[in-house]
């Protein structure tokens, strides 16, 4: 008996791991959104946003849009429930990591997103700000 009670036990954590490493495919679409960023001398920006997240293999890939509607470099989504992080380093004129800090909340991803630069000599003010996006029917 108590060797069934344990085999249940188990294949219940077995199938909770399994399911908590599926991709939601909520996530999965073309999502837009504009951050309102504010860098360290106060300068505010609004920036447009546009991910396609997709499942693939399994798992949750994503690229950035271009302002022509195009699909550019990929970007590297992780998921953790409803919350999602995605990242992406732009190496343009010494580097700089963005990154998407957002939570599926009410059918919009909701949070942060930030732009860290690595060369302040060039680039001397980081961005961050609020962010929500949401998918583009039929992407």
């Amino acid at each position: 008996m108590k060797f069934a009670i344990r085999a249940l036990a188990l294949s219940f954590l077995v199938a909770a791991g399994l399911s908590a490493q599926s991709p939601d495919p909520d996530i999965a679409g073309r999502w837009v959104g504009t951050a309102d960023t504010t860098d360290e001398a106060g300068t505010k920006r609004q920036e447009k946003q546009t991910l396609d997240i997709r499942v693939e293999d399994g798992k949750l890939v994503g690229y950035r849009v271009g302002r022509d509607g195009k699909v550019g470099a990929k970007i590297e989504v992780q998921q953790a429930g409803a919350k999602v992080n995605i990242y992406y380093y732009l190496d343009f004129e010494g580097g700089e990591p963005l990154r998407w800090k957002l939570e599926l909340k009410d059918g919009a991803l909701v949070g942060t997103f930030s732009a860290q630069h690595h060369r302040p000599s060039k680039w001397i003010y980081d961005r961050v700000g609020a962010i929500t996006m949401t998918k583009e029917p039929g992407k």
